[in-house]
């Protein structure tokens, strides 16, 4: 069935969820993109797809190097369910941008515990989420991760507190420099506000993302209580996913802009999260409900 055909890494798996990525994006061009059509604008969101892929491929890496989940194809066949399931996150926007550079500093914040190269690691996640924060400013937020892995990976001696503030200090000084000798200060102080809308209930986005909680918090559960039976390094790193999962939370129910577009945030550990939970549930049948209602669910957001 499908769950067990994404146990594997195989080619033929990538390319099945390269296609179902592919059809999202075109239901999500003919339903819910609000551009007016023209020839130029298709050439423009086809032009698109290489950050998708870049995306993919940058959470790949870092589940792989990282040991975070199994050897299987569920991370990214959860992530391409996700953009189904969320299409308004395919939106190339600021927050899109902004998400690529947090991956890239992700990329050196989950591997922090191999002990190899930290202060490097250290100060190039804060450098990234400055970047980040100065596309979106709410994907600062992130920055707190740096302190939750160090209390967790018990590398908590003071230099290793300064460094990434220093790192996430660097860009924000550079940007500020370059308006400052441009007399463009007021766009750069403009940037960093956190403008903020919590008019989240009175949209139709309440159903699928409390659908999404409620799976992800028993999930959370689930993985937690099983923890020690995982044979990868999930559970070195555990604290960082659930807390990622929750400033990602937080990052959305604060967002200017209420159209799913900050949903971006939550598909990474989302994705390892319920990867994890497949994995570990022993029953064929749950492991295929979970695949196939997600399935559904996200076609359905396109015809209902």
């Amino acid at each position: 069935m499908i769950a067990n055909f994404f146990k594997k890494t195989k080619p033929i798996n990538s390319i099945f969820i390269g296609v179902l990525f592919l059809v999202y994006y075109i239901l999500f061009l003919i339903f819910i993109n609000t551009t007016p059509f023209s020839f130029m604008e298709l050439l423009k969101k086809v032009a698109f797809l290489p950050l998708f892929l870049t995306l993919f491929f940058l959470i790949r890496f870092i589940n792989r190097k990282n040991h975070l989940s199994g050897m299987n194809s569920y991370v990214l066949l959860f992530l391409a369910i996700l953009f189904g399931i969320f299409p308004e996150t395919m939106n190339v926007g600021n927050v899109f941008i902004s998400h690529i550079a947090l991956l890239l500093g992700f990329r050196r914040l989950y591997s922090i515990k191999s002990n190899k190269s930290v202060k490097e690691k250290i100060f190039d996640f804060g450098f990234w989420v400055g970047i980040a924060s100065l596309f979106y400013m709410w994907s600062s937020i992130f920055f707190l991760l740096i302190f939750v892995a160090l209390i967790e990976l018990k590398k908590n001696q003071t230099r290793n507190f300064l460094i990434p503030i220093v790192g996430f200090i660097t860009p924000l000084f550079l940007v500020f420099t370059y308006y400052f000798m441009t007399n463009g200060t007021e766009v750069f102080f403009d940037k960093l506000i956190f403008e903020y809308n919590i008019d989240y209930l009175s949209h139709s986005i309440i159903y699928s993302t409390s659908i999404l909680l409620i799976l992800a918090i028993i999930a959370i559960i689930y993985i937690s209580i099983k923890i020690n039976t995982l044979a990868h390094e999930l559970k070195a790193v555990w604290i960082q996913i659930v807390i990622h999962v929750l400033l990602g939370i937080v990052a959305f129910l604060f967002a200017p802009v209420k159209d799913n577009s900050s949903l971006l945030f939550l598909f990474f550990p989302l994705s390892i999260i319920l990867a994890n939970y497949v994995e570990l549930i022993p029953e064929t049948f749950r492991k295929e409900f979970i695949v196939i209602g997600l399935l559904l669910i996200s076609f359905g957001h396109f015809f209902l």
